[in-house]
């Protein structure tokens, strides 16, 4: 993550490019993307503006750097877009930081280091599974400035309301050790930062359930491999982000395992999912760190 961020700041002043961002970390670029969010809480879309802006600034101070100029440096369509950016982020325009005399406060270089704690235990057991399918309904969402975080509640919700929810869990197989599924699939796009998520549950093999899906339904292929369980105990959406945070900034760390670039799950369980002893589980592909 180190390398990762010495190629961001490198980058600042040109070219920018997720994928090899990611090939500097070790892993695939949604992995990349996703880890950032979770351990820092913001996308590395929103830390790169941040911080060309925060470069941006002091040579405004200065007095000497045209906006023009600064823009098309730091990858605006145009002066207008610029300010805009700068207003949103100073509160103040470009034209008034210029000369000095200003108060700005800028983000400075975020850096990554392992703080193993060990005051919360973190309930986990490795599993291995042969290949299996999840059948469900599929969304599109996006990673640009976080709006997967948005647009996968709200899907939930539609889906829910639509009455799919309960659908699914009426075709669900009666021998599954799971329950409804929240799967986010290994198909990034790097050109549209996109990638599948689907709500739905392992594929039933009986043809009577099958037909109970509701319309639209996808099949994912999930492979065999290797699995890390973490438990989740509390009310959602906290409980369960707060897992996510721990698996990458505690476990992933000092686990001597590395994601395996092939769907993630979350499994949910039957209850009431804000009771303060409500459980579900991540399901995390991994491997051996090479």
């Amino acid at each position: 993550m180190e390398a990762a961020m010495d190629y961001l700041e490198r980058g600042l002043d040109g070219e920018i490019e997720y994928r090899r961002a990611a090939a500097e970390a070790n892993c695939s670029t949604f992995h990349f993307l996703r880890m950032f969010l979770v351990v820092t809480g913001v996308t590395v879309g929103e830390y790169v503006r941040r911080r060309r802006l925060s470069r941006a600034a002091p040579e405004l101070s200065e007095g000497e750097a045209r906006v023009t100029d600064l823009a098309l440096r730091f990858g605006y369509d145009s002066p207008d877009a610029f300010a805009k950016a700068f207003k949103r982020e100073f509160g103040l325009t470009p034209s008034e930081a210029r000369g000095g005399g200003v108060r700005l406060q800028i983000w400075p270089r975020m850096s990554f280091s392992v703080v193993l704690k060990g005051d919360r235990a973190m309930e986990f057991r490795i599993e291995k599974r042969d290949e299996f399918a999840v059948a469900g309904l599929t969304i599109r969402a996006s990673t640009e400035n976080g709006a997967n975080l948005r647009q996968i509640p709200a899907f939930w919700d539609e889906c829910s309301n639509k009455g799919h929810v309960k659908a699914l869990e009426r075709a669900m197989p009666k021998d599954t050790k799971r329950g409804l599924l929240g799967v986010c699939v290994n198909d990034f796009d790097d050109k549209t930062n996109t990638f599948t998520y689907l709500i739905g549950i392992e594929h039933p093999t009986d043809a009577r359930a099958r037909k109970a899906l509701p319309r639209g339904c996808a099949e994912v292929a999930v492979p065999a491999g290797t699995w890390a369980v973490f438990s989740s105990r509390g009310p959602l959406p906290g409980a369960i982000q707060d897992v996510w945070k721990r698996i990458y900034a505690e476990w992933f760390p000092s686990s001597g395992y590395e994601h395996a670039n092939s769907p993630d799950l979350e499994v949910y369980g039957a209850g009431d999912t804000q009771a303060a002893d409500y459980l579900c589980e991540v399901w995390l592909p991994v491997r051996k760190a090479s």
